[in-house]
């Protein structure tokens, strides 16, 4: 704790220091803009479009030509660049969780809420499949830290990943863009966008598709394994209704079918069953955890197929600005893994998942003097049927005496209907030139029902079970945040949030049991201070926070059951407090540095796991977050600009487990990447060599802990991703 508060202080006090050009100037005039000055970034965090630097809250921001300057793909890219906030890579579409500032998720299903917020165009995505988002033809990924519970209310207890695409041009534009790299990776993707009817409607057509070989080895069937096989199209039509009104219409697909969701054994327990049959038999172990190599029996299976409408309606009557937000989302999703990861015919599950969801948000905006009003109101309804299964393989069946058992499948059925209604408000009164005040407040209402019915003839998941329950949930999130601009270039805010996450019923695998748990609330209070010092050369950013929360959901194994099938339960108390620091320099018009560091101290401070242990470790929440880059440009004669990009990505000591377990630890790691381009005159093409994780450090995304069960008696890991390399080409018009 000692180190954590000096190691705070420290930080406070650099901020400070490299600010204080910037603070001395407190009643001095905006200083002119020098010709490398840091440009602005547009946000929209607060349902209004203003400079990152003017909003009074803690966000950190990607846009389109930052991302391709740093070979962002995908939402693990961004959690790697972003202070405070981890991706949970868990090798397939549906369990991976998102965290910030040490807030995480326990969904695992679709019928369970995350803690992280994903919106597309101000489009709830929910988890799971559906925030599982290639960010190619993306205009600006915006990371909001801390609880929004006013203006994006439920499930946002610990922060917003907010993803704006690109708009239809009003003139012709058209790119395509090809990655090639290692492990036979190849993503293409092309878009095009101009006038229909010049003037009154513009369209657009984006596409992308990523594939590449697997990252391990299956030396039992000699092949490849955990690869990666997607595409996604979207098509956008925006009519342009008069003045001061719009109509943006969206129509996406996404599929994926491939092979994911390979495990490492990290550790055997050879007092389960399954591990002396392999001994016994001569088959081989994975004895080494971190060769990427496998011995399954069978491939895995994972597949997708997702579609999306929406429309986004904008108009002003009078002096009152209306939106109205729709959208309808349906996927189909279906997974079948190895259970034991071995040789033998064991088991096998599978996790398949059926949603559709409709949301609605209508809003009014208006200023009265110096009053800034935000108002709405929202609905959202969702329909999931989790049908998770657990297969008998043909080894087993024999060794149980029922060769005809081979294929026979336990499992359930957990159909699940949510309905969202709420209302919110916000106003921001100007006290002064330099003062503002924000108060606002959200109330949300939650109803689920659940018709949850498990097939267990033999008696694997705890029994045939038929239970029908409902429930509901009620929350007022209230929000106020002080700014006050101390000179045009430095502002300093404090900001008081909390934030909600609804109840709800289990509809996975296992015991019902308990198949209800309880709502889960955060408090978070926070310090920042924005500045732009050296004619907007140099750009600081800081923030001190400190969050509470009890009756955390947490997503645990059910002892009661012979098979790992982890429920969702309402866990104690618990606080995250930490320091975050961004910086961007450009000393000349060449050069550009950036960095950032995020220090936390998240924990526990009481509760029990359903074995009774105390809860320890908050997981995915490592002490130290940070990187620093830089990049370099150089005119090249008639070639155009050569570009060097180059950064370092540091994590901390991070815990993967609630518990103790020594093998849940990722001690300390960094990656290095690597960017070479050549771009030309007209920006019209660019080449890039690129790699990432160059130096191949190894390091673990996953503890799967089955080493407890009598059967299986395994404890399984997730690497992160080897080393890559690769080249791009970019065309554009």
């Amino acid at each position: 704790m000692s180190r954590f508060k000096s190691a705070t202080r420290l930080g406070a006090l650099l901020t400070l220091g490299l600010t204080a050009p910037a603070l001395a100037q407190t009643d001095a005039p905006s200083p002119p803009q020098a010709d490398n000055a840091i440009g602005d970034i547009l946000v929209t965090a607060r349902k209004r479009s203003e400079r990152l630097q003017d909003t009074p809250i803690s966000i950190s921001a990607e846009t389109a030509e930052s991302m391709a300057r740093k070979g962002i793909a995908n939402i693990a890219d961004i959690a790697r660049q972003t202070p405070g906030l981890q991706y949970g890579d868990f090798g397939d579409m549906k369990l991976s969780p998102t965290s910030l500032r040490g807030v995480t998720g326990s969904s695992g299903s679709a019928g369970a809420d995350p803690a992280i917020g994903y919106y597309v165009d101000e489009i709830y995505q929910a988890q799971g499949p559906g925030a599982d988002l290639d960010l190619y033809d993306i205009a600006r990924v915006e990371v909001l830290r801390g609880p929004q519970g006013t203006l994006f209310g439920r499930n946002t207890i610990g922060g917003v990943i907010s993803i704006t695409t690109e708009r239809p041009s009003d003139t012709f534009a058209a790119s395509v863009t090809a990655d090639i790299g290692n492990y036979d990776a190849r993503r293409i993707g092309a878009s095009i966008s101009g006038p229909i009817v010049p003037g009154a409607i513009a369209g657009k057509l984006a596409f992308v598709k990523d594939q590449r070989g697997g990252f391990e080895r299956n030396i039992w069937l000699n092949r490849d394994v955990n690869n990666h096989d997607s595409w996604a199209l979207r098509g956008q039509l925006l009519f342009d209704l008069g003045a001061t009104t719009s109509l943006l219409l969206t129509g996406s697909y996404r599929a994926a079918d491939q092979e994911q969701l390979v495990f490492e054994t990290r550790r055997y327990n050879f007092d389960a069953d399954l591990p002396k049959a392999l001994v016994a038999l001569g088959l081989p172990l994975n004895t080494d955890p971190f060769d990427r190599k496998v011995y399954s029996d069978s491939p895995n299976k994972e597949r997708l197929r997702a579609w999306d409408v929406a429309a986004t309606f904008k108009t002003r009557i009078g002096d009152v600005g209306v939106t109205n937000v729709a959208a309808y989302h349906w996927h189909d999703y279906f997974s079948r893994a190895d259970t034991d990861r071995s040789p033998l015919k064991m088991l096998y599950d599978g996790d398949p998942e059926r949603v559709w969801r409709w949301s609605e948000e209508l809003r009014f905006d208006l200023s009265t003097g110096p009053i800034d009003w935000l108002a709405g109101l929202y609905y959202f309804r969702q329909k999931s049927r989790n049908q998770s299964f657990v297969e008998i393989g043909a080894d087993l069946a024999a060794n149980l005496g029922a060769p005809e058992l081979a294929g026979f499948r336990s499992g359930s059925n957990g159909e699940l209907d949510t309905t969202s209604k709420a209302a919110f408000l916000s106003a921001t009164w100007k006290i002064a030139p330099r003062l503002d005040l924000t108060l606002g407040g959200r109330y949300t209402r939650d109803e689920k029902t659940i018709h949850y019915v498990q097939v267990d003839a033999i008696d694997l998941l705890g029994g045939n079970t038929d239970v029908r329950a409902s429930g509901a949930w009620s929350q007022f999130t209230p929000n106020a945040n002080l700014r006050f601009r101390i000179t045009p270039t430095v502002m300093a805010y404090a900001t008081a949030s909390k934030g909600f996450k609804s109840g709800g019923f289990n509809d996975a695998l296992g015991s019902a049991d308990g198949i209800a748990f309880g709502p889960e609330s955060l408090w978070n209070y926070e310090l920042g201070l924005k500045t732009e010092s050296f004619n907007r050369r140099l750009v600081i950013n800081a923030a001190l926070y400190y969050m509470k929360w009890d009756k955390i959901q947490l997503s645990e194994d059910n002892p009661a059951t012979p098979v790992y099938d982890p429920i969702i339960l309402n866990g104690g108390r618990a606080h995250s407090k930490g320091i975050e620091v961004e910086m961007t320099a450009r000393p000349t018009d060449r050069l550009t540095l950036g960095g950032n560091v995020s220090l936390q101290d998240a924990k526990y401070e009481n509760g029990h796991l359903p074995t009774g242990e105390p809860l320890n470790h908050i997981p995915y929440a490592p002490g130290y977050t940070g990187g620093a880059n830089a990049e370099y440009r150089l005119p090249v004669a008639q070639w155009g600009t050569l570009a060097f990009y180059g950064e370092y990505l540091l994590r901390g000591r991070t815990y993967l487990t609630n518990d103790a377990d020594p093998d849940g630890v990722v001690h300390p790691y960094g990656l290095l990447n690597l960017r070479l381009s050549l771009q030309s005159p007209d920006e019209r093409w660019r080449v890039t060599l690129w790699a990432k994780n160059l130096t191949n450090r190894i390091y673990e995304e996953r503890v799967f802990d089955l080493s407890g069960q009598a059967l299986i008696g395994q404890k399984f890991i997730i690497l992160g991703d080897p080393r890559t390399v690769g080249v791009e080409f970019k065309l554009k018009y």
